[in-house]
């Protein structure tokens, strides 16, 4: 009698111990299944994002010259501007806008006061610009998915005395000296830098008017490129204090006039 007892003691000390064995398996199993599946995820939320950010170069990239310097787009009217302390922001909206960088809703922003100092602070002065200048976090999405929002910004790069060479940025067999009498308006060159934001606003830990207001907002406008500015602040660092997956990319261009001989001189 003693020895049955013992025996199904050891039975059952056998089968607690399979017991805490499976379900510490089954627990690992699932630990590194959801593991795989997060960095998945993350892979495809980043792989989104770069999407996200490279369309609007991508668009800028193939554009024509003369597409650029028209009036009507916003890279125009930055050319013609010429202001090199202000960012030009609209937000990409390829499901409402026919058109790419419509200048009916961009906003003016300057990391400068009125009187020309510079701003300390992540808010920067409102030139011109209303709530429609900004993207919208819940609806201004640029995909069907209604998943990413992507915001543009245009800034001038001035050419200052020293930082550049002579010529440095025309095309090249450019020869200056036989078309100086075009004037500097056809011989020189103008140069932008384009930073687009895409961001993922469901991840937001707060309430997306919290985040709409605080970044992206008339009353709080953020600087979206800072390669001039670096102790400030950008949009995608203002955005990713509350959580929101960001990707932020940016390029410069350079237009020049290129003269191409098409038939031998007289």
């Amino acid at each position: 009698m003693n020895q049955s007892s013992n025996q199904q003691g050891v039975t059952l000390i056998t089968t607690m111990i399979v017991l805490i064995l499976v379900t510490v398996i089954g627990t690992l199993a699932v630990r590194y299944a959801m593991t795989g599946l997060k960095v998945s995820t993350n892979s495809q939320v980043m792989q989104l994002l770069n999407q996200s950010a490279d369309t609007p170069l991508y668009i800028i990239r193939n554009m024509e010259p003369n597409v650029i310097r028209r009036l009507d787009n916003v890279i125009g009217l930055a050319l013609k501007n010429g202001f090199a302390d202000r960012e030009y922001v609209f937000c990409y909206r390829p499901k409402s806008q026919k058109n790419f960088a419509q200048i009916n809703n961009v906003a003016q922003i300057s990391p400068y006061t009125a009187t020309g100092t510079k701003i300390t602070t992540d808010q920067m002065r409102l030139i011109q610009g209303n709530a429609n200048s900004f993207c919208s976090l819940a609806t201004d999405y640029g995909s069907a998915r209604d998943a990413v929002v992507t915001q543009v910004a245009v800034t001038l790069i001035s050419n200052q005395n020293g930082s550049v060479e002579k010529g440095q940025y025309l095309p090249e067999g450019t020869n200056v000296s036989g078309a100086s009498h075009l004037g500097q308006a056809s011989t020189g060159t103008q140069r932008f830098r384009v930073t687009t934001t895409s961001m993922l606003p469901s991840y937001s830990t707060a309430s997306l008017t919290t985040v709409q207001n605080e970044c992206m907002s008339t009353t709080n406008p953020r600087l979206n490129d800072n390669q001039d500015h670096p102790t400030l602040n950008t949009l995608a660092d203002c955005l990713r204090r509350y959580g929101i997956a960001v990707e932020s990319q940016t390029q410069e261009f350079n237009l020049a006039a290129d003269y191409l001989e098409v038939s031998k001189p007289i």
